[in-house]
């Protein structure tokens, strides 16, 4: 990677990373009730993802015939 390259990246990478932690402060000290609302949703939406993806590995629910 050239000193150019890299140089552009810079330039686009911290004035992008500032104004997430600027928009992540507004959010969380302005609107600090609405993520609070908001926090049961998000779980309902992360259960059943993590259920999908975590059966992902180990077979799932798929029956076993224990073998004596």
């Amino acid at each position: 990677m050239s000193n150019s390259t890299s140089s552009r990246l810079l330039m686009l990478w911290v004035p992008l990373a500032g104004f997430v932690i600027w928009a992540g402060y507004l959010i969380g000290t302005e609107h600090r009730l609405h993520l609070f609302q908001f926090l049961p949703f998000l779980f309902l939406a992360a259960c059943p993802l993590m259920h999908i993806f975590m059966h992902k590995h180990h077979g799932g629910h798929k029956n076993k015939i224990d073998k004596d």
